[in-house]
């Protein structure tokens, strides 16, 4: 494996780790929280400036649905991102308390909860674009167990959490079960994040069998 191609996938890795604990916002709160969100973010300019190549690809060739789809996740995952960070300023407590714009503290909020949701889940819808099933039988077997079980798990917490209700704007604060330890909470949203990895992955693998018996019949 290429140098390059080693050092993208461990800021992956960081930059979702990141984002887990982020959304543990009760956990990890105050400066911890804030500064947490810079690294998130340097970690996406660096995620960006490494693939590159993707932007400059953007006008070249066609567009068949999986490339729409993918495209199309890529850009609202970015747009949710800035909402993320824009918000990020206007709310911040301790490490941008300076940068911000007074009266926008309620604006702000639901705009940070709303697109942090969104960026959670197009995050995971695009890892799951970009995920790939192991090779061998047994192991593959092993792996879509694991992610399907994993997944119904993160179903079963996404509505217990009321996810859908950051989503749309259904309340006006994020609800947080302060009994649970840090452990638990990231497990739990971690398997809502491979609900939406495994659905992406899926989508992906229906439209590869689409695609071969398309040309099959040509």
């Amino acid at each position: 494996m290429k140098p390059i191609r080693i050092v993208k996938i461990c800021i992956d890795i960081f930059m979702f780790v990141l984002f887990l604990l982020l959304m543990g916002q009760h956990l990890a709160s105050g400066a911890l929280h804030e500064w947490l969100g810079v690294g998130l973010f340097v970690c996406f300019l660096a995620h960006n400036i490494l693939n590159y190549r993707w932007y400059k690809a953007l006008f070249k060739g066609k567009y068949p649905p999986q490339r729409i789809v993918q495209t199309a996740i890529n850009f609202l995952l970015m747009l949710s991102f800035i909402g993320c960070m824009l918000s990020a300023l206007m709310i911040s407590g301790v490490v941008f308390q300076d940068m911000r714009i007074p009266g926008m503290m309620m604006f702000g909020r639901k705009l940070h909860m709303a697109s942090t949701a969104w960026c959670f889940v197009f995050m995971s819808l695009h890892l799951g674009l970009h995920i790939r099933a192991p090779k061998q039988k047994a192991v593959k077997i092993a792996f879509y167990t694991g992610m399907i079980a994993a997944s119904v798990y993160g179903i079963c917490h996404f509505i217990i959490r009321r996810f859908y209700e950051e989503l749309f704007l259904l309340t006006e604060f994020k609800w947080f079960d302060y009994d649970k330890t840090l452990m638990i909470y990231l497990f739990e949203t971690l398997c809502i994040s491979l609900a939406f990895v495994t659905l992406a992955h899926l989508i992906k693998k229906i439209m590869f069998v689409l695609k071969e018996k398309r040309n099959h019949e040509k």
